[in-house]
């Protein structure tokens, strides 16, 4: 029998210690050492696809700034096996800024351009022309309305100024990458974010007719599932040959153990412990998503939380159990949720013996990983907070019927309404359609909050289910908060 005892106290004080960001900020910087490289991301850098569908907190924003960085872009070439990205001159399109730039447009530049009637074709071909000139000295280097107005008086100057980049940058053998975040910025209304996405999206199309210019964009869930958005001729060519963003388990796991590698404290206890598991190979030493078995990477999790969720197999393997409660409708789960839900289990009191943490730390960090999300979806969706509140104390799965009594007593959509009156875009982008309940339902859907099972009932994962207080019969309980 192997002696090997790690110091968990060590692991357990360096779990605590996880600091996840709750977002990436417009303009931020993201270094090499800190980028964990999830195996099943590669599609999300090929230059190919131009569009990236994901929830939030599924790492958007991360790739967007990520791939401004040249020593970062050298090290996904490697990984990805997309050496073009090595060579690629990567330029912020839009990301939802209010600092100015020589190249994307602000908020404000943006809504007031739509606000005073300019066609969004023309907006997104002005800063493609902008963008475009910087290979080409002495070219429209000015204010976008300069731009537009030059587009009035000479309709082929997108097509001549993108053609003499194209032509440079294929002979450079480099590649113009354009990237795009935070579209539901783009206005305070979702008819002007519709036209100006739609708009986006047809430019996209269009530059691949280009041998050396791209566009990357990133997009959220609900608004990929407009399909109002995708009315344009081509559209499949983008639509279909999309990316959806998310996390396997595999890769999560794979992040928390980078996290602890990271830690120079942790480091050493960890590599013992994977030694004494006989599952060194599953260890992220470079921060690439290693495909060992999910078995070996197992044997490590099970040595620091133990290999149930209490005192048999009855209650579940933590290796299962921990991802699929942390998971929405969808059956994805955020990395930021993830790492949340071993902090908090890591603070979790007492602490066991053996072990960094245990199957009550981690039922505890379930429950603050739940309010944590919710928190998160609010930001974003505030129309999600009087939709779930109406279920408060009810048991779900229900029937589609009790679901829409709730919210007609509740007022739900009357309050979304009110509360989004000087907003329109904090409403679900479907109540553009009319039949608000059942657009709200969708939407829901959509983002994953609910799901609708194939007997028609309507069901809330646990990840939103618990800090709602919405009750479940049957399944694995999950405590509630004490006081």
């Amino acid at each position: 029998m192997n002696a090997i005892q790690p110091d968990f106290a060590v692991l357990r004080d360096a779990i605590a210690a996880f600091d996840p960001s709750p977002r990436v900020e417009p303009n931020a910087t993201i270094s090499v050492e800190e980028a964990f490289l999830p195996a099943g991301h590669r599609g999300v850098l090929d230059l190919r696809r131009q569009l990236v569908v994901g929830n939030r907190g599924m790492g958007k924003s991360f790739w967007t700034h990520a791939l401004l960085s040249g020593d970062l872009r050298s090290r996904l070439a490697e990984v990805y096996k997309h050496p073009q990205l090595a060579n690629a001159d990567v330029v912020i399109g839009f990301n939802g800024s209010s600092k100015e730039s020589p190249t994307a447009p602000t908020v404000d530049e943006i809504t007031s351009l739509y606000a005073g009637g300019c066609d969004p074709d023309l907006i997104w071909r002005a800063v493609m022309i902008r963008i475009a000139s910087r290979a080409l000295p002495g070219k429209h280097s000015g204010s976008l309305d300069g731009i537009i107005a030059s587009l009035g008086t000479d309709p082929n100057l997108y097509s001549r100024i993108l053609s003499q980049a194209d032509d440079e940058s294929a002979r450079t053998g480099k590649t113009l990458l354009v990237v795009f975040d935070a579209l539901d910025r783009l206005g305070r209304d979702w008819e002007s974010i519709r036209q100006l996405t739609r708009a986006l999206l047809a430019l996209a199309v269009g530059l691949q007719s280009f041998r050396a210019i791209r566009a990357k964009i990133f997009m959220r869930v609900d608004q990929f599932a407009d399909q109002e958005l995708f009315r344009f001729p081509d559209s499949s060519k983008i639509k279909n040959d999309h990316v959806d963003l998310f996390w396997r388990p595999a890769e999560l796991y794979g992040l928390l153990l980078f996290e602890l590698l990271r830690d120079p404290q942790a480091s050493g206890p960890l590599k013992e412990l994977a030694e004494r598991e006989d599952a060194i190979a599953a260890l992220p030493n470079t921060g690439a998503q290693i495909w060992s078995s999910e078995e070996t990477q197992a044997r490590i999790i099970n040595g620091l939380a133990g290999e149930f969720m209490g005192s048999n197999k009855k209650r579940g393997r933590v290796y299962s159990w921990l991802p699929l409660h942390l998971s929405d409708a969808a059956q994805t789960c955020s990395p930021r949720i993830f790492l949340t839900a071993w902090k908090k289990a890591a603070e979790h009191y007492p602490a066991p013996a053996g072990r960094a943490v245990d199957h009550l730390g981690l039922q505890e960090g379930v429950r603050q990983a739940s309010s944590s999300r919710l928190e998160e979806l609010y930001e974003d969706y505030p129309w999600i907070q009087p939709a779930l509140e109406a279920l408060r104390r009810q048991f779900v799965p229900m029937e589609r019927e009790q679901l829409f009594e709730l919210w007609a007593s509740e007022r739900v959509v009357d309050r979304i309404r009110e509360k989004a009156a000087s907003d329109e875009s904090r409403t679900p982008v479907k109540f553009l359609a009319g039949d608000e309940p059942s657009a709200l339902l969708s939407s829901m859907r959509d983002v994953a909050v609910m799901e609708e099972r194939a007997n028609g009932k309507i069901n809330v994962p646990d990840i939103y289910r618990v800090e709602a207080a919405i009750l479940r019969k049957g399944g694995v309980a999950v405590p509630k908060r004490r006081g």
